[in-house]
C-alpha cells in the first residue's frame, strides 16, 4: 500500500509494548477540561450527551479505570495536560498527580503510558495485541489506522499496521471498505441501518435509535465470498456460524 496514501490527520492509533510498559498514542483533538474531569470519576463519561444516532461503545460506568486491571501507574499527556494516576497512592485511581510525561512526546497526539503490574500476564497481553483483527476497523466510527510495535527482550521488533480505506458508492446507506495488513487485503460491502424506537436504558438516557452495520466480504473480483463471519459489538464477540 502507498505509504503516502494517508496524511498526518488520518485518525491513527499506535500501540507499543516494551519492557513491561504499554503505550497508546492517538492523534485525536486532545483533552478538554471536561474530558479530564470525566476520566477522574466513575460513571461520568463526557460522551453521555452525544448525538443519539451515534454508536456508543462505553458500558458499566467504568471506562478508563479498567486499565488498573493490568497496570499500577498510568501517565497521560494530551494538549496542555500532563498527569498520572498511581494505584499505590491514596485515591490514586481518581486523583490525578500533575507531572511530566516520562517518555518522548508526540506532537498532536494524546499519549497514555501504562506501567504494567507484576501480576499482569504480559505473554497473554502481547498475544492478544498481536491477534488484533483488521476487521474491527469496520465497526469503529473514525479510526483508520492501527500501528502495532512489540519489543520483547533482545528480539527484533514485531511490527504490523492495520489500515482501512473507504470508497463511497453513491448510496449513503452502503459503502465499500478495503482493509490492509501487510500483504493481506480484505474487501467488504457495508450496509447501514438505523434501528429506531429502542426501549429505555438507564445507561443511554434519551437514546432511542442506534446504527446496525452488516459487512459482506468480497473476493478480488468484487464478487460475494461466502464464509463464516464473526458478530461484532465494536469488538468481536464470537463466530455464530452466519455464512454471509
Amino acid at each position: 500500500m502507498d505509504d503516502n496514501a494517508y496524511t498526518v490527520s488520518t485518525p491513527t492509533l499506535n500501540i507499543t509494548y516494551k519492557n513491561r510498559t504499554l503505550r497508546i498514542d492517538c492523534n485525536e483533538m486532545g483533552f478538554s477540561k471536561k474530558n479530564v474531569a470525566a476520566i477522574c470519576r466513575v460513571g461520568r463519561s463526557s460522551k453521555s450527551k452525544l448525538n443519539n444516532a451515534r454508536r456508543y461503545i462505553g458500558e458499566k460506568g467504568i471506562g478508563f479505570k479498567s486499565v488498573f486491571k493490568v497496570s499500577d501507574i498510568v501517565w497521560i499527556h494530551s494538549g496542555h495536560y500532563s498527569f498520572k494516576f498511581d494505584k499505590s497512592q491514596r485515591l490514586g485511581m481518581i486523583a490525578p498527580i500533575w507531572t511530566a510525561f516520562p517518555a518522548k512526546i508526540m506532537p498532536g497526539f494524546t499519549s497514555i503510558l501504562l506501567k504494567l503490574s507484576q501480576d499482569c500476564n504480559v505473554i497473554e497481553l502481547v498475544q492478544e495485541i498481536k491477534a488484533l483483527d483488521p476487521r474491527l476497523l469496520i465497526f469503529l466510527q473514525k479510526l483508520k489506522i492501527i500501528n502495532i510495535a512489540i519489543q520483547e527482550g533482545g528480539k527484533d521488533p514485531w511490527q504490523t499496521s492495520l489500515q482501512r480505506r473507504d470508497e463511497q458508492t453513491g448510496d449513503i446507506a452502503q459503502q465499500l471498505v478495503t482493509l490492509h495488513e501487510k500483504s493481506r487485503r480484505l474487501s467488504y460491502r457495508i450496509f447501514r441501518f438505523q434501528v429506531k424506537n429502542l426501549p429505555d436504558d438507564p445507561k443511554r438516557v434519551g437514546i432511542k435509535q442506534s446504527e446496525l452495520l452488516l459487512a459482506f466480504p468480497l473476493d478480488d473480483f468484487n464478487k460475494p465470498k461466502i464464509q463464516s463471519q464473526n458478530v461484532y459489538a465494536f469488538l468481536p464477540i464470537r463466530d455464530y456460524g452466519f455464512k454471509v
